[in-house]
């Protein structure tokens, strides 16, 4: 299953300008649901829908590693690259806008790798 972004090209190719440094991590979260329920019946208004958020996204751009104070590289997982569908700690409170494909803004998350708890 192929995931698109607003940072996905019309043939599918990620397009994000930005390269993290050391284990950071930009990921394009998923939408909150706008409906709960079986049936989709009960709406949630735009400000509460955060509340809702899953912690499932698409990662943008991945650093390569980082250095411990001794010296020693701990490189990012191979198995997270860009495109691959995680999920992450949604109390995470960094994020930044940047433009997609289309000149939108849209909103994404910044975290380190260790707040990708895995992939899906």
């Amino acid at each position: 299953m192929r995931i698109e972004t607003p940072f996905h090209s019309e043939k599918g190719e990620l397009h994000f300008p930005y390269q993290p440094l050391r284990d950071l991590v930009f990921i394009y979260p998923n939408s909150p649901p706008e409906k709960l329920g079986k049936q989709q019946l009960i709406h949630i208004p735009e400000q509460y829908r955060r509340k809702y958020h899953d912690g499932v996204g698409v990662i943008l751009a991945i650093g390569p590693g980082y250095t411990n104070n001794k010296g020693r590289f701990y490189p990012t997982p191979s198995e997270l690259k860009p495109g691959v569908n995680v999920v992450f700690n949604i109390g995470v409170p960094w994020g930044m806008h940047f433009e997609g494909q289309d000149k939108k803004k849209y909103h994404v998350v910044l975290c380190g790798v260790a707040d990708i708890f895995g992939i899906r």
